[in-house]
Parts: structure tokens; sequence; C-alpha cells
């Protein structure tokens, strides 16, 4: 009996570590990819072909074509990520750190402009 709760043990941290590593693995990924598309998605917020939405998500205009909804809607992924991480990683509720996010990015639209 000893010998199986030990196993069990080490099973578990096995996978709780793998989880970790595999969180940690898509989280750097996914800001990988962010950074690759920034300009992209500077330039279609500067054009107005989308805008930054308050719980830190990009927001598609009408009408902006396959190619460019396909953007946001990776960036959008891509965010969810990082926030989900974050939110784990903190503690802090998911909607808060959404939040503090949009905050973040739009003093830092307007400090570049």
């Amino acid at each position: 009996m000893k010998h199986l709760k030990r196993v069990l043990c080490i099973a578990l941290a096995a996978v709780v570590g793998f989880a970790c590593v595999a969180m940690a693995g898509a989280k750097e990924d996914a800001k990988a990819r962010r950074r690759e598309r920034r300009t992209q998605v500077e330039q279609m917020v500067e054009k107005g072909e989308a805008t930054e939405g308050d719980s830190g998500y990009l927001v598609a205009k009408a009408g902006i074509g396959a190619a460019k909804e396909a953007v946001v809607r990776d960036e959008n992924a891509d965010r969810k990520i990082g926030y989900e991480a974050i939110s784990k990683e903190t503690g802090m509720a998911l909607a808060d750190v959404q939040k503090q996010a949009a905050a973040a990015i739009r003093r830092m639209r307007s400090a570049r402009k």
C-alpha cells in the first residue's frame, strides 16, 4: 500500500510538473507569435481597422476582410494564453488581468503617438 501511494505521488508530481512546463512553453510561444505580428496589429489599429477593447482584446471593425480578421483572431487567442498564464501565476482574477492589460496597452499606444 505504501509503495502504491509513493508511485501515485511521483506520478502526480510528474504530471503537475509537465503541465507547468507545457503552460510556460505555450506562453512563450504565444509571446513569440505576438512579436511577429506586432507591426501588422499596430498598423491595423492606426488605420482604424481594429481597436483595443476594454477587456484587453482587439476588436475588428466590420468589413476588414478575412485575412485581417484572422490576424485579430490569432492575436486575441495568443493574448488569452498570456492572460490566463498571468492569472494562474499571480492568483489574480482573469478579468482583472484583462482590464490591467487593456489599460497598459492603451498607455503604451498613447506614449507612442
